[in-house]
């Protein structure tokens, strides 16, 4: 009993340092790279490609921000055409924002500026290892996803 009290210990320490080292590596990236976008925006444009169409309210929960940030932050990207508001077709009181095909492009460009930004700097390692990061990565979301998707 104890072993496995101090393994699942161990589990919960490993993963507060992954989240740790992943929120370091995307501010690190983000440092290197050397484009002038926003990252506010490009983070608020990832939600919106991750989820899709949302009312300002799920916004401001997804990105852990009060209401009032979120509708200024939305108000940025839908103002510089990134984004597009509409009503919400079931409650019309509500606004909902969805990126535009503008919205996508900007997104994709500063992707690819992150990503050629830290390919200069990444030469020792073999392009498999980063592969197998990146997918060892996106298969730990889909399982926290899955799992809050119950």
């Amino acid at each position: 009993m104890a072993s496995e009290h101090l393994t699942e210990r161990h589990l919960r320490e490993v993963l507060a340092e992954l989240v740790t080292n992943t929120s370091r590596f995307t501010r690190l990236a983000s440092s290197i790279a050397t484009d002038d976008r926003p990252r506010a925006w490009m983070r608020a444009l990832s939600h919106l490609d991750e989820y899709g169409a949302l009312r300002i309210s799920e916004f401001a929960r997804i990105d852990r921000c009060s209401q009032p940030t979120a509708t200024a932050l939305l108000k940025q990207i839908t103002d510089a055409g990134l984004a597009g508001r509409h009503r919400d077709p079931a409650d019309s009181r509500a606004v909902v924002v969805e990126m535009t095909e503008a919205g996508r492009h900007w997104l994709g460009e500063a992707r690819a500026e992150i990503g050629t930004a830290l390919a200069a700097h990444l030469g020792d390692l073999e392009p498999e290892q980063i592969e197998r990061l990146s997918q060892s990565l996106a298969d730990l979301r889909a399982a926290i996803k899955a799992s809050t998707q119950r």
